[in-house]
C-alpha cells in the first residue's frame, strides 16, 4: 500500500461511516460494514420512495439520486485512485445532506 492509498483510508472509512448513518436516518435497515454499492442500494431505494409530505420531494429524490451515481462511481474505483474515490464519497455525502433539506435551508430528517 503506498502512502497516498494509506493517507485516504481514515476519511474513506469516516465517509462510509457518515453514508451508513444517513441511510439509517431516512429509515433503513444498514448492515454492519456495508459496502458501497450496498448503501447506494439503500438510498436508491429511499429516493424511489420519499413520503408525499416531504417538502421539495423532487429535488430530495434527485438529490439521492445523484448520491447513489457517486457511491457507484466510487465502488467501480475499487483502490485504484484513492483520492478519486474519496471526491466521489464526499460529494455523495453532500448530495445525501442536501436531500434533507427543505427549501428554506432546515434540515427535515
Amino acid at each position: 500500500m503506498n502512502a497516498l492509498t494509506a493517507s485516504c483510508l481514515p476519511a474513506r472509512s469516516r465517509a462510509v461511516g457518515e453514508l451508513a448513518q444517513a441511510a439509517a436516518k431516512w429509515g433503513c435497515d444498514v448492515p454492519d460494514d456495508p459496502g458501497l454499492i450496498e448503501l447506494a442500494d439503500l438510498l436508491a431505494l429511499v429516493a424511489g420512495h420519499l413520503p408525499e409530505d416531504l417538502a421539495a420531494r423532487a429535488e430530495a429524490a434527485t438529490s439521492l439520486e445523484m448520491a447513489v451515481e457517486h457511491l457507484r462511481a466510487a465502488d467501480r474505483l475499487g483502490g485504484l485512485l484513492p483520492v478519486v474515490t474519496l471526491h466521489h464519497l464526499r460529494l455523495a455525502l453532500q448530495y445525501e445532506r442536501n436531500a434533507r433539506q427543505d427549501p428554506t435551508g432546515r434540515p427535515e430528517h
